[in-house]
């Protein structure tokens, strides 16, 4: 691998999902002289990608998230990464189950397909699941599960083959150099690099 260069338009920081995602979209966009930087190893840098439960349920009481979401997981449907197996959330107990009732009417709002269940539905839907010690539920059939660490890989094979990203790995970031309240660069293990804009 060639040595950290002095200098690149933009430092992203870690090789995780949203740097990922971050390089991806800003070479799509035409960025180039892009570095990432992660002080792991790749495909799995050690960082919450992948220790996230990659489980995406689409139901949130803000539309902002909500659509967030299901913005995310069309763009993982195109890079084949995500599987939707549908999904559920259990009450024990009356507040619980009121929850469920305002998720359903988030649900609704938002046109996502989702229903309250009882506890016989439950069953019907996840045999496996033990319904004595539950009230009801909330199911919705499009909740799903993304190859997190895949996805990462694949946005970022694609921003290097745009030319757009060069990556470093196993490079520790020691400092932060901050002009005027603006970050300029980094210090680390490997070199001094400066940026117009670090991410």
């Amino acid at each position: 691998m060639s040595d950290l260069p002095k200098h690149a338009k933009v430092v992203i920081i870690g090789a995780g999902i949203v740097g990922n995602s971050v390089a991806y979209h800003l070479a799509k966009l035409g960025w180039k002289d892009m570095v990432m930087i992660d002080k792991g190893p790749l495909p799995n840098p050690g960082g919450s990608t992948g220790h996230a439960s990659n489980f995406i349920f689409p139901v949130d009481h803000s539309k902002v998230m909500t659509q967030l979401t299901l913005d995310s997981m069309a763009q993982y449907k195109k890079l084949g990464v995500f599987r939707e197996s549908g999904g559920i959330e259990l009450a024990r107990k009356p507040e619980r189950m009121e929850e469920l009732k305002r998720r359903m009417a988030s649900a609704k709002a938002w046109g996502i397909e989702a229903s309250l269940v009882t506890p016989e539905e439950v069953k019907k839907l996840f045999p496996w699941i033990n319904t004595d010690a539950i009230i009801g539920g909330f199911h919705s059939p499009t909740v799903g599960v993304v190859d997190s660490l895949r996805a990462g890989t694949m946005m970022r094979d694609a921003a290097k083959e745009m030319g757009a990203l060069s990556v470093f790995t196993h490079t520790e970031i020691t400092d932060v150099d901050v002009e005027d309240g603006r970050v300029i660069g980094l210090q680390t293990a490997k070199g001094n690099i400066s940026a117009e804009y670090v991410i």
